[in-house]
């Protein structure tokens, strides 16, 4: 409990001097304006400038109020984070939402002094503007929060993720029906974009809208995983045998059943493949499952041979 309120209050103190700092920022600014307009430039400018004043007055309040407000969101984010990393997502995710939409609204409002007019001119050409160059930006935006609402994922979940927009370029056909698609956990979620780390260690950066179009297969969440491994065994060792000695190797370790198939046989080489179907848990490694599935196949084809 002691560490908990060192840390909070160290957060508050760190708040509270960047607020001290940037306020003080804010009003310097306003300051050096008010002694240009009045001591630098010529007289005729004075009162042309001095009927922006508002203006200028709202653009350094918006301005200093967002950095304030993005500043606090992080911070406080990221100290949730270390302690529920989904909850610190959620939050700041939704304090960047209310910060875009408190500076749109405060914009408004400052456009409002110019006039109805000007004002109307100006909100028909941002709608062009955002139209026709923000529209990838507004799909992300919407994206998230449609993610972030229905909680399709989460920070911390593993997922696979298939679209069409990234091919998966592999060096042989996939075996057993392998989804052509990247596997990773999920990092972050932010307004523009989904950070995921790959089984390789490589940080993707997958834009929002992507991730809603896309076929995700939460590896995580699924009720049981069917593993399946091929091993070729010479025709002496009987199918059912091996099959008796595998399923009886793997027992235990989140393993439901065994089934072992003969897949194909070559007569040329006194040779057969036998396919091991493994049901084990759902919160199991599939590819752990295989890798000792594939142990366990080549110690028991080596106890076999020997015995004959």
């Amino acid at each position: 409990m002691s560490d908990h309120g060192v840390s909070i209050g160290r957060l508050i103190g760190r708040i509270l001097i960047d607020w001290f700092f940037l306020s003080v920022i804010g009003v310097l600014i306003y300051v050096l304006y008010i002694n240009i307009v009045f001591y630098l430039l010529p007289q005729s400018w004075k009162a042309f400038l001095m009927s922006y004043d508002s203006v200028v007055r709202s653009a350094v309040i918006v301005t200093i109020g967002a950095i304030l407000v993005w500043d606090t969101g992080k911070r406080i984010s990221d100290y949730i984070s270390r302690y529920d990393n989904v909850r610190g997502t959620v939050l700041k995710f939704v304090l960047d939402t209310v910060l875009i939409v408190a500076i749109l609204i405060a914009l408004a409002v400052t456009f409002e002094r110019f006039g109805l007019s000007i004002a109307a001119f100006s909100g028909t050409a941002v709608g062009i503007i955002i139209g026709l160059a923000a529209q990838q930006t507004l799909s992300n935006v919407i994206a998230g929060i449609v993610i972030i609402m229905t909680g399709r994922y989460k920070p911390g979940d593993r997922i696979t993720i298939v679209n069409w927009r990234y091919g998966v370029i592999r060096v042989m056909y996939p075996h057993e029906g392998l989804p052509n698609g990247f596997t990773g956990t999920i990092k972050n979620i932010t307004l523009m974009f989904t950070e995921v780390i790959s089984d390789g260690g490589w940080l993707y950066t997958i834009p929002n809208y992507v991730m809603l179009d896309a076929l995700l297969i939460h590896r995580n969440a699924s009720p049981f995983k069917r593993v399946r491994a091929r091993v070729d065994l010479p025709s002496s060792i009987d199918p059912w045998t091996f099959e008796e000695r595998i399923r009886d190797k793997l027992r235990n370790g989140g393993v439901k059943d065994v089934r072992v198939r003969v897949g194909e046989t070559w007569q040329s080489t006194s040779m057969y493949q036998a396919i091991i179907e493994v049901l084990a848990d759902g919160n199991a490694d599939g590819e752990e499952i295989k890798d000792r599935v594939l142990r366990e196949a080549i110690r028991i084809r080596n106890e076999l041979n020997k015995q004959q």
